[in-house]
């Protein structure tokens, strides 16, 4: 969920600047002329539009400042129908056209699979720097882990690296060989040692400053998980960490590393919410601001050109209208707090409902983390539901135990009230659980419930009697067909290993929004009625 650190952002101010001293670097003049100027961003997610906004802020950096270079924190070719429909490749052409210097890799950048991962960033004219992603087949890292830049005798580093729990939060079997052994890794067991190595050799190779484009995020991943934070706390000689992938607005968190040196984290929000800008004086000291982008009123008119002629060319299909809704279906309260990873929702129950629907199946999974946006109340076009599902997942069904599904709710809930991409909207089935158990869940080689101290997050499991229309106790040695995304049931994304105790999987061949407008034509007369105005109580948490 993203953060806000109101303590540093007031709500009233539309421009955030924070200065921190780092200590001296170099007795070097520090006119404006001078100044090194580096604009960021993170998670901008498919939101096209304030690349001319970014485009432009490079343009008045230049007008006045030497030195300006352009870096992007990760996730940007997914999470719109206009990344999707291109598997990437529109962003590409948009973000070269702003004119990027580096960037580093978001666990979404990934979500085509590695060959066209690889082309893209082929096809990126930006550098592309990643410390701890490796071949273990040759031993070797896929790309830089930094690169040094010289602004007139005073120089910067710049240290890519991206989350180790990328193989999780993407799709495993893209990291796999075909017999299933893992030919990638991101370092998740040496991780601060790689971080470490990379900054020591970008210092003894002469930099006078050390900026991590970072896209670890600033959210607490369990117990010894890896994010920002820790990353700078087991880490020295970094200044300054640009950070991605929690989708946190955060202006200036000021945070000591190893030896209790102070280090500045930064973060932009997702979309394009802010743009960030990092100032750095030749004598070492720095500021970081972040400029709200919608009361930015310049645009880069070539950059809006390319965005024009993209969207030009997907508008027809875009603009479909598919199905109207009496109400909307919701991934985010009025708050704007997301609710599809940590608990029953609207839109949940919609695309499970599907899923059950079109296979036939008693029960269907459906993570929380494949959901990415709203369906509007009213007409919901093409678009809407492409942006709703931007992944093209496939879909399937298959069978398995009641024991299984105690354990894929166990762990659906392992972190609740916490997020989890992989926290199971619901259908066919309703359960209790408790959040006060300790977690993180324990599971044994086999990939099943092993316990946390003997006892059980989830109390209560029920399953629908589609006869009946009755809940009935679940039976753990019964076996119960069910319906889920590819991406859980096959690749065992978000870790859902214990899926491969499944059986009689078969691969539908059709994608998630192909079993939504399915369930729309067939089920529904493309209408959705206020039956799913409010939730069920599929899922409860008890505590």
């Amino acid at each position: 969920m993203r953060r806000h650190f109101t303590l540093l952002l007031a709500s009233s101010i539309l421009c955030c600047c924070l200065a921190v001293s780092c200590g001296s670097k170099k007795s070097v003049p520090t006119p404006s002329s001078q100044e090194i100027i580096v604009l960021y961003e993170n998670d901008v997610h498919c939101g096209v539009d304030g690349y001319a906004n970014f485009a432009a802020l490079k343009n008045e950096m230049k007008a006045t400042h030497k030195y300006v270079t352009v870096v992007s924190n990760g996730d940007f070719v997914q999470g719109g129908s206009l990344g999707a429909s291109s598997h990437g490749r529109n962003i590409i052409n948009i973000m070269n056209e702003v004119g990027y210097d580096f960037v580093t890799l978001g666990n979404h950048e990934f979500d085509y699979g590695i060959p066209r991962q690889q082309e893209l960033m082929e096809a990126l004219e930006a550098e592309c720097l990643c410390c701890n992603f490796k071949d273990l087949r040759t031993g070797k890292q896929l790309y830089e882990p930094y690169r040094i830049v010289s602004y007139g005798g005073f120089d910067v580093a710049f240290v890519g690296m991206s989350t180790p729990y990328t193989i999780n939060s993407s799709t495993p079997t893209y990291f796999k060989d075909e017999s299933g052994k893992f030919v990638y890794s991101f370092c998740i067991d040496n991780f601060y040692e790689v971080v470490q190595k990379a900054v020591n050799s970008a210092r003894n190779e002469g930099a006078d400053f050390v900026v991590v484009l970072s896209h670890l995020g600033d959210e607490d991943e369990g117990e010894g998980g890896i994010n920002s934070p820790s990353m700078i706390e087991n880490t020295y000689g970094i200044d300054i960490v640009l950070d991605g992938h929690s989708h946190s607005v955060i202006p200036a968190a000021i945070m000591k590393n190893k030896k209790g040196e102070n280090v500045t984290l930064t973060s932009t929000g997702t979309k394009f919410e802010y743009m960030g800008v990092l100032t750095i004086s030749p004598n070492g000291t720095f500021k970081t601001e972040l400029v709200p982008t919608k009361t930015y009123a310049k645009t880069d008119r070539s950059v809006l050109k390319v965005i024009d002629e993209i969207k030009e060319g997907y508008k027809k299909v875009a603009e479909q209208v598919i199905f109207t809704s009496d109400v909307k279906l919701a991934s985010y309260d009025d708050q704007n707090n997301r609710l599809v990873r940590n608990q029953e929702c609207n839109i949940g129950n919609f695309c499970t409902d599907a899923y059950r629907t079109v296979f036939g199946t008693d029960v269907a999974f459906l993570g929380g983390g494949s959901i990415r946006a709203d369906l509007p109340k009213g007409n919901v076009t093409f678009n809407d539901l492409y942006t709703m599902f931007p992944f093209e997942n496939g879909t399937c069904k298959g069978e398995c135990t009641g024991d299984l599904i105690l354990d894929i709710l166990e762990f659906s809930v392992s972190i609740a009230p916490g997020e989890f991409g992989g926290f199971q909207q619901v259908s066919g089935l309703r359960f209790e659980y408790d959040s006060s158990i300790p977690s993180p869940v324990v599971y044994d080689a086999d990939h099943s419930f092993a316990g946390v101290n003997g006892e059980r997050r989830v109390k209560k499991v029920e399953i629908l009697n589609k006869e009946t229309g009755t809940y009935e106790p679940l039976d753990v040695k019964k076996t119960y067909t069910f319906a889920a995304s590819s991406y859980m049931a096959v690749d065992h994304g978000d870790g859902f290993a214990m899926m491969s105790r499944c059986s009689n999987i078969q691969d539908a061949g059709v994608l998630d929004t192909d079993i939504i407008q399915n369930f729309l034509e067939n089920y529904k007369k493309n209408h959705v009625g206020i039956e799913y105005a409010g939730t069920e109580g599929r899922i409860k948490d008890i505590k």
